[in-house]
């Protein structure tokens, strides 16, 4: 279960970074609902662990929604505004979601 959850999470980051670089609006979008939709599916994982290995991760797999619920919204952000300031930011928030895995 624990590699099907990293797996998961491996390919939300992949759909992240799809979303980082692409210059099309709709691959952009389509790449978030499909970020967040592995998100989803990586929670209801987590969620089917038993308790003990619940609690044995429950920070580092909290940190890791709440990073990539933040890096989603940054991704969003960058879109609206047609701004490129957050790409330096979006690059650190990718890095650092990468190491919670």
């Amino acid at each position: 279960m624990r590699e099907q959850i990293k797996q998961t999470q491996n390919m939300m980051i992949d759909l992240f970074e799809v979303a980082a670089h692409a210059s099309q609006p709709g691959t952009i979008s389509t790449s978030l609902i499909e970020a967040q939709q592995a998100l989803l599916t990586a929670e209801q994982l987590y969620g089917s662990l038993d308790d003990a290995q619940q609690t044995a991760s429950q920070s580092t797999f909290k940190n890791f929604v709440d990073s990539a619920a933040h890096l989603n919204l940054m991704i969003v952000k960058s879109l609206d505004n047609n701004d490129l300031v957050y790409a330096d930011r979006i690059q650190n928030e990718l890095t650092a979601l990468k190491q919670l895995i």
